[in-house]
């Protein structure tokens, strides 16, 4: 029989299986068989996980079987190839013959065949169990009072804790006064829009140390509890917004030192939460400073000194107008006039775009894939078992992971459909509320500059500005 080898390796270390030694088993294994081997491909730093079956080395192995170049695939041991039930099944399910040297594994045969299947049953939930562990981890440092991970929160940096057990956060002197400067601005009663454009202005770098302050940006690091000196966690599982840690008394948990002083946040925090802000908006417009109507550049639109403009209405007309003075500058702009220029200029960035639609289908299959799991299970003992049915038994286990790939592969079924349209010709079919979400989404935000002269209009008053790059790498498929 005609063979090739093949030899993965994660990441090498002093305990792992170089893929060296790998060869020098495959090689004896073929040698004690009598086979012909005519080749071995290797994937070195290639995890199994992260690129499932798509590995150089791999696909040029099972390229030699599928041309009849070799018979079957050797490996030094299964979890090589695959550590997925479903990539496993689908290697065998395209025929592929794949020979174990360190294990007695040999899917050439029916027996074979059955016990690589029970065996990736028991890897998955291993793979799953993993994640419990993982979860339950997270559970006990946040008990301890340590950093659950994840991308470090502005103002701190994550540094081994003292006993060794987990980290912790440390306040960055530079970041931490930058945390300052803003929540003094906003208890000042400036805007996210001043601020973002002043740090940008001043040169202050982000969190990632990429990128410009943007509103959301400002507006988020007030709203967040880690300023404080709290431990968070989810509201809801899949929810990105955070509360904080309660102890067993009652009272939040507050593990490393606050940025910034108690009342101070709590008065930036009330006033930036969006009930504040609807309150806000709700007292404006009693006062006749704002209309009801919500329209295109709503909460987008800005004035040259940094306010938000306010939908006013004036003998059945809409404007868009500053809510007081500042610096000098007073803005008040017929509404139609000011959306069709910066319709005009979003158009001009990104009208040329093509979009790729995808639809995602979730097919509720849970139980049914966990009654599946509990069936394997149990045909695995019995299949052990003196005088057990083995043509019986692996007959069933076959069917039964026929089953479970099927259930797997619509648990998440991904449609993409690509579209003809431009983000222009989108543009036209949606309404407003969908247009003005998109522009949000963007991150564009519009300052429209005072009249020259009173009672002219120039559409250059208006400036719109955007992430063009995010378009470019979320459309342009």
């Amino acid at each position: 029989m005609r063979v090739v080898g093949y030899a993965r390796l994660s990441r090498a270390s002093e305990d792992s299986t170089s893929i060296p030694k790998q060869r020098d088993e495959i090689e004896k294994l073929v040698r004690s068989r009598g086979w012909d081997l005519v080749g071995i491909e290797a994937d070195e730093d290639a995890s199994a996980t992260k690129t499932r079956l798509n590995r150089p080395g791999l696909t040029a192995a099972r390229r030699r079987v599928a041309t009849g170049d070799a018979d079957a695939i050797v490996v030094w041991r299964l979890d090589r190839v695959a550590r997925s039930v479903v990539d496993m099944g689908t290697l065998l399910d395209e025929g592929l013959q794949i020979v174990s040297a360190s294990e007695p594994l040999d899917t050439t045969n029916v027996m074979g065949r059955a016990m690589v299947e029970i065996l990736q049953v028991f890897a998955a939930l291993e793979s799953r169990t993993t994640g419990e562990r993982a979860r339950a981890t997270k559970a006990f440092l946040k008990s301890r009072g340590r950093w659950g991970g994840g991308p470090r929160p502005y103002g701190f940096e994550p540094v081994p804790a003292a006993d060794g057990i987990g980290k912790v956060l440390r306040p960055v002197a530079e970041e931490a006064r930058v945390v300052v400067r803003i929540f003094d601005a906003l208890d000042a009663g400036e805007g996210v829009y001043t601020i973002a454009q002043a740090l940008n202005r001043d040169g202050v770098p982000t969190a990632t140390g990429r990128g410009t302050w943007k509103p959301a940006s400002v507006l988020n690091l007030a709203r967040s509890w880690h300023v404080s000196g709290f431990l968070t966690e989810g509201v809801a599982p899949g929810s990105r917004d955070r509360r904080p840690v309660l102890g067993e008394d009652g009272e939040r948990v507050r593990p490393w030192a606050p940025l910034v002083a108690d009342d101070l946040a709590d008065r930036v925090r009330a006033r930036v939460t969006t009930t504040a802000l609807d309150e806000e908006r709700s007292a404006a417009t009693k006062r006749g400073l704002s209309g009801e109507t919500r329209r295109l550049l709503s909460g987008l639109a800005f004035c040259r000194c940094g306010e938000r403009l306010l939908v006013k209405t004036r003998k059945g007309r809409p404007f868009y107008g500053c809510r007081g003075l500042g610096e000098g500058s007073h803005v008040l702009a017929d509404a139609v006039l000011v959306e069709e220029a910066a319709t005009e200029q979003a158009l001009a960035l990104w009208g040329s775009f093509r979009v790729t639609d995808v639809e995602v289908e979730r097919t509720p299959v849970a139980e049914a894939l966990a009654d599946v799991e509990r069936s394997l299970a149990v045909l695995g003992a019995e299949i052990v078992r003196p005088g057990a049915d083995v043509v019986g038994i692996s007959s069933r286990i076959s069917a039964l992971s026929e089953e479970r790939a099927r259930l797997e592969a619509t648990e998440d079924r991904v449609v993409r459909r690509t579209r003809t349209e431009t983000y222009a010709d989108l543009w036209d079919g949606w309404t407003v509320e969908e247009r003005r979400e998109h522009l949000e989404i963007l991150g564009a935000t519009v300052t429209v500059r005072e009249a020259a002269r009173r009672g002219s209009w120039d559409p250059s008053r208006v400036v719109l500005a955007g992430d063009h790059d995010y378009l470019a790498g979320a459309l342009d498929d």
